[in-house]
């Protein structure tokens, strides 16, 4: 069965998109006929992931150094998206510290560390969302796909609260978008195989004196129900489905792909 996407000449804004989940979902955005800008802040990682997206889907790929904490460079993001493509259709929000900035007791907490965990991914996103919706609107179509986090529903970190607020984010703006045919979702990936995750679980075995593979059965695989670390494109993939018009159903949802590592039962 062949599956039509809908996404053939789509224009996509990533933010974060020259590594992990969000430069996997621009090679799959690109495959499936996208037109796609990625966004992240350090232009020569950038441009060299660009150049790679490029020569491995054939696509129409360009890399915009931005910084999400400012609402100029973000409006720059989009005006050159526009001026290259000529519209904005997809948003796919996916810029933040990996795991947060926060993660310790609250009299270690430190407040502008916490700031800027809320100013880069929670404001971030939020003005990402507020440059695309307007182009979005005027093409009266549009998909904008959140890339939250499991701490917005359990207690490990107090970075967790700029996911939990993300995902109110998520489920006010769907309605206000939804009559113009404009969807939006969160999900919230489980232990996903990235750069950052193989980088901190190696730092994790170093200091522990065990091996890369014995974190990741305690950290990922053991807790979880599929008993393995999640890869990239199993994360980009449910994304790419929200993007899609086979996905034009589905809005204001909050959406974990974590391999069954939670444990609570949503209704």
């Amino acid at each position: 069965m062949n599956l039509e996407l809908g996404l053939a000449g789509k224009v996509a804004v990533i933010t974060g998109g020259g590594v992990g989940i969000g430069k996997e979902t621009a090679r799959k955005l690109a495959l499936a006929g996208a037109k796609v800008v990625i966004a992240a802040r350090t232009a020569a990682k950038l441009e060299a992931a660009a150049a790679e997206l490029r020569e491995a889907t054939g696509g129409e790929i360009i890399a915009v150094p931005t910084d999400t904490t400012s609402w100029e460079s973000v409006q720059a993001l989009v005006a050159t998206a526009v001026a290259r493509f000529g519209d904005v259709h997809i948003l796919v929000n996916c810029a933040a510290a990996p795991g947060g900035l926060v993660r310790n007791a609250i009299e270690l907490a430190d407040e502008d560390a916490l700031m800027l965990d809320l100013n880069t991914k929670l404001f971030g996103y939020f003005r990402a969302a507020k440059a695309c919706v307007p182009h979005m609107r005027k093409a009266g179509w549009g998909r904008i796909v959140n890339v939250g986090g499991l701490t917005a529903r359990c207690t490990e970190a107090l970075s967790g609260m700029r996911n939990t607020a993300l995902v109110h984010f998520t489920k006010t703006l769907s309605d206000e978008v939804g009559r113009d045919g404009i969807t939006v979702n969160i999900i919230h990936p489980g232990v996903t195989r990235t750069e950052h995750i193989e980088e901190w679980f190696a730092e994790m075995a170093a200091e522990e004196g065990t091996t890369f593979d014995a974190i990741v059965e305690r950290e990922a695989a053991g807790p979880a129900a599929v008993k393995r670390m999640l890869e990239v494109a199993e994360v980009a993939d449910p994304i790419v489905f929200l993007c899609s018009q086979l996905g034009s159903g589905i809005t204001g949802e909050s959406i974990a792909v974590d391999g069954g590592l939670s444990r609570a039962v949503f209704l």
